[in-house]
């Protein structure tokens, strides 16, 4: 693996952050052979300038006069030019002795005329320094006036001022620049990682929807690009689910219809035999009836069996007759809260045999919804029954609620029914072939129960859910059905 693959390999906010240190060290970089070419070309031009300083001084000189040398006002006088020049340390010896730098005062009735002839001595040396730090040179100017040779002005310079503040403003410039990209990169990582963590928040969505999950929902907490775009994500999820939902329908549409045709046969075929099985057993009863009163209950006994087996067998067929057919809903608005109350007393005999209590949170006052009464009592009838007989052998007690639910976006609110019972619960690898025609758990029982329900809910446009109940025994059933609207009513 190349570089150019490991960096494309990385995330986002990493490219970028390794993409800005790396700016960062190249202009740190460019800066750093700038001062050095900078620092070379000023300390040239320094140097070039110390010694320039060589013709000013001479310049200067020339103002003392080829009779001022014995003068020590004019000597202060240069002592004072050379100050403004930026020499110190300035020492002025004559005759190998050093002239104070405030000059004696004249005695009283002195002349005031300087001789302007004679010999001139040549003994004037004048020493100074340039700059601070170590010595890097050393200026000699001859004292030349009038093309006599006075004697000679020593400066020594040093460099080392001029280095220490040029590194002085190359650090304090480093400093700010690592300061300005340290704050850019901060700010560029942290709108980065703003901008990308819904990103990757809508791409692992995108994988959960790849492996089938459906039911994603990426939460919208913004109104830019990105909020549009997990909008745009939720509406395709939602159709979808839609399209999911539809393609099972017409396929469970499809294994009804052609259940619809067998049970037609088996129907033509079964009921005949089974009405002629049964009025054979009336005339049976009636005219084989035996003298001994032990031998007429023993027959009478198998009698009742047999007529329980071609029942059993009647409602089996109207049970596939039933599923097979269309569903056919006469859609109203329907107190479901009457409704399930009602359903509940008619099964409490039920109950009450079985030795289960139901209990009841249903409140006084909720939305009607658009409903066929006849085949929602029926759902509910169906899962209150289920929950009675999962507790005939221990009894127990049946919890059924109802509250309304705000629903996603894409559904709206909805009612929810839910029924708790405390019977063993259902097995883990049952729940996924819960609502499965023809599947059943219980002896004897033809599994058509919970698929009607699952059939007359969805054909509602709501959903039932079935679980467990979490930290204890039992199963939990729950009906979402679509609240009414202001038109349905």
């Amino acid at each position: 693996m190349n570089v150019g693959d490991l960096f494309r390999r990385l995330s986002l906010t990493t490219r970028l952050g390794l993409a800005f240190t790396f700016i960062l060290a190249v202009a740190a970089v460019a800066q750093t052979v700038l001062y050095l070419r900078f620092q070379d070309q000023m300390l040239g031009e320094a140097d070039a300038s110390y010694k320039t300083l060589a013709t000013a001084i001479q310049a200067a000189a020339t103002r003392i006069g080829p009779g001022g040398s014995k003068d020590p006002k004019a000597l202060e006088e240069f002592r004072e030019q050379l100050k403004a020049k930026g020499v110190r340390e300035i020492r002025i010896k004559q005759g190998g002795q050093l002239l104070p730098e405030t000059p004696a005062p004249e005695p009283p009735g002195s002349g005031k005329r300087r001789p302007r002839g004679g010999n001139v001595p040549q003994d004037i040396e004048i020493e100074g320094v340039v700059g601070e730090g170590t010595r890097a040179g050393e200026i000699v100017v001859p004292l030349v006036i009038e093309r006599r040779y006075l004697g000679k002005i020593t400066i020594t310079y040093s460099l080392e001022n001029l280095r220490a503040e040029l590194e002085d403003n190359f650090r304090s410039g480093l400093w700010a620049l690592l300061g300005v990209f340290a704050v850019g990169l901060a700010v560029i990582l942290v709108v980065t990682r703003n901008a990308t963590r819904p990103i990757e928040a809508m791409a692992e969505a995108a994988r959960q929807v790849a492996d089938g999950h459906l039911d994603v929902v990426v939460p919208v907490d913004r109104a830019d690009e990105i909020g549009e775009l997990a909008i745009a994500f939720n509406k395709m999820t939602s159709a979808l689910r839609e399209r999911q939902d539809l393609l099972a329908r017409l396929a469970a549409a499809e294994k009804r219809a052609e259940i619809g045709h067998l049970a037609a046969g088996l129907a033509h075929e079964i009921k005949n035999p089974l009405n002629a099985l049964s009025l054979g057993l009336d005339v049976l009863r009636r005219r084989h009836r035996p003298a001994d009163e032990d031998a007429a209950t023993d027959q009478s006994a198998r009698i009742e069996a047999l007529r329980g087996e071609i029942n059993r067998l009647a409602a089996l067929i109207n049970s596939f007759l039933a599923f097979g057919r269309p569903l056919s809903l006469t859609i109203a608005p329907v107190d479901a809260i009457t409704l399930v109350r009602d359903t509940l007393a008619e099964l409490a005999d039920t109950a009450e045999q079985a030795r289960v209590t139901i209990a009841s949170d249903l409140p006084g006052e909720l939305p009607r919804i658009p409903a066929d009464g006849s085949l929602l009592k029926s759902a509910v009838w169906n899962l209150a029954q289920n929950g009675i007989q999962g507790m005939e052998r221990e009894g127990g007690r049946l919890s059924v609620a109802a509250h309304i639910s705000p629903g996603s976006p894409e559904e709206g609110p909805r009612l929810v029914l839910t029924f708790e019972d405390e019977g063993p619960g259902i097995d883990a690898a049952h729940l996924p072939r819960l609502f499965e025609p023809w599947f059943s758990t219980k002896e004897g029982g033809v599994g058509l129960g919970l698929a009607m329900v699952k059939r007359i809910v969805e054909e509602h446009g709501g959903r039932v859910e079935a679980g467990n109940r979490e930290g204890t025994h039992g199963a939990v059933f729950r009906l979402r059905l679509p609240l009414a609207t202001a038109a349905s009513e």
